[in-house]
C-alpha cells in the first residue's frame, strides 16, 4: 500500500494539478504574516482554516487526476478495493502533513509572533491543523468525478459545504431553537477554529474534546466512504 501511495503521489505531481490549491493556500498564509508581530493562537486558528479549505481543494484535484481505467488497474494490482482505498487516503495525508509543517514552522522561523510559542500551544496547533486538514480532505472524497461526474456541480457543492462548515456557528444562530441541533451535522470546522482561538480561555480538556470530535467526524467520513466505495465496486 505504501508503494501505491508513493506512485499515486508521483503521478499527481507530474500533472501539476497541485499547483493552484497549494499556491493559493501558501499565499494566504504569507499575506496573513505580512506584518508582525502576530498573536500566536489567533494566527494558528486562521491558518488551520486556510489548511481546511486548501486540503479540500487539493484532495479534489488529487482524486480526479487519474482515469477510471488506471484506477481499475491499481485495484487489480494491489489485490482489492479496500487496499486501494487505504493507499489513496494515505497518499492524501502526505500533503496535509507537509502543509501543517510549513504552517507551524514558518512563523516561528521568521519570528512573526509577539512572543515565544509554548510547547502546549505548539502541540495543540499541530493537532488542530492535522485534524482540520484531514477534515477538508475527507469532504472531497464524496465530490470526486467517480461519485459526481458533473465537475462544475461538484466544485460548487464542495465549496458551499466548506463555507457552511466555517460559518456553522453563525448559521446555527439564525435557526429556530428547535432546529439548533442541525449544527452537529455540519463538519466541525467552526468549533475547532474556536477551540484554537480560545485555547487559553477554556479548560484544556474541552479544547482537546473538540479536536477529538473533529477527528472522530473525519474518521467517520473516511469509513463511510470506504464502505460505500466497496459496495459500489461489488455491484459493478
Amino acid at each position: 500500500m505504501l508503494a501505491l501511495s508513493r506512485f499515486l503521489l508521483r503521478s499527481y505531481t507530474r500533472k501539476h494539478a497541485y499547483f493552484a490549491p497549494l499556491a493559493a493556500t501558501l499565499i494566504a498564509m504569507f499575506l496573513l504574516y505580512t506584518y508582525k508581530p502576530n498573536p500566536v493562537m489567533d494566527s494558528y486558528a486562521v491558518t488551520s482554516v486556510f489548511l481546511f479549505v486548501g486540503s479540500a481543494w487539493l484532495a479534489l484535484t488529487f482524486l480526479n487526476h487519474g482515469s477510471p481505467q488506471q484506477e481499475q488497474m491499481h485495484i487489480t494490482h494491489i489485490g482489492g478495493m479496500r487496499r486501494y482505498l487505504f493507499s489513496q487516503i494515505l497518499a492524501l495525508l502526505v500533503p496535509v502533513a507537509m502543509c501543517t509543517a510549513i504552517f507551524m514552522l514558518y512563523p516561528i522561523a521568521a519570528q512573526m509572533f509577539d512572543r515565544p510559542v509554548r510547547i502546549g500551544e505548539f502541540l495543540l496547533a499541530v493537532c488542530g491543523h492535522l485534524v482540520m486538514g484531514g477534515l477538508g480532505a475527507s469532504l472531497a472524497l464524496f465530490f470526486q468525478s467517480a461519485w459526481m461526474p458533473n465537475g462544475s456541480r461538484a466544485v460548487a457543492l464542495l465549496l458551499a459545504l466548506v463555507i457552511a462548515s466555517i460559518g456553522a456557528k453563525s448559521i446555527a444562530g439564525l435557526l429556530p431553537e428547535q432546529l439548533r441541533w442541525l449544527r452537529w451535522i455540519f463538519p466541525p470546522a467552526s468549533p475547532m477554529m474556536d477551540a484554537l482561538l480560545n485555547g487559553g480561555a477554556v479548560p484544556p480538556h474541552k479544547t482537546w474534546l473538540t479536536l477529538g470530535y473533529g477527528l472522530a467526524y473525519t474518521l467517520l467520513l473516511g469509513l463511510v466512504y470506504m464502505l460505500l466505495s466497496v459496495r459500489r465496486d461489488a455491484r459493478t
